[in-house]
């Protein structure tokens, strides 16, 4: 199984090719991720890993675009970023993007009416809650946080690349 820890920062991980927009001599690759493509091949990876990266990115959608086109058939695309609704959402200013658990139904819907076939599949989409959030039940948890932020600190989802 080939693995990929995109914009791994110092989660440096073995058995895993590494890749960063920063320098360092652990990594696999370094890159600018809103440049493409990128210096991949294509159909190369079984589970490609992000955590707090999309944020940063320019255009979010043409980078999981090219991380389809990367990899395999039924390969894994695993996405951590804040959730829109939580103050640490905007603690750093390099954040571009901001999402919801709504965010990845959108792309993966619009990819499929733009391409004419499903290229994306939600195989799970969690909200991942604050420590104050998880005092409160998930069903209430979850429609709370529309109106009250700091219950969910951020949208994990796990997509399933379709070729």
């Amino acid at each position: 199984m080939k693995k990929l820890n995109f914009g791994c920062g110092n989660d440096i991980r073995a058995g895993w090719d590494n890749v960063d927009i920063q320098k360092s001599p652990k990594l696999t690759k370094i890159f600018d991720f809103n440049k493409f493509p990128y210096p991949i091949k294509k159909d190369c990876y079984d589970l490609i890993y992000l955590s707090n990266v999309l944020e940063h990115l320019e255009k979010p959608d043409k980078v999981l675009e090219e991380l389809w086109r990367i990899s395999k058939h039924n390969a894994i695309i695993e996405i951590i970023v804040p959730y829109y609704n939580n103050k640490g959402a905007f603690n750093d200013m390099q954040h571009l993007h901001y999402f919801s658990d709504k965010t990845f139904q959108t792309f993966v819907e619009r990819s499929k009416k733009i391409n004419k076939n499903r290229k994306f599949e939600i195989k799970k989409l969690t909200l991942l809650p604050t420590n104050i959030g998880k005092l409160i039940p998930k069903a209430i948890r979850e429609k709370l946080s529309l109106f009250i932020g700091g219950l969910i600190s951020q949208v994990h989802v796990k997509l399933k690349v379709i070729k």
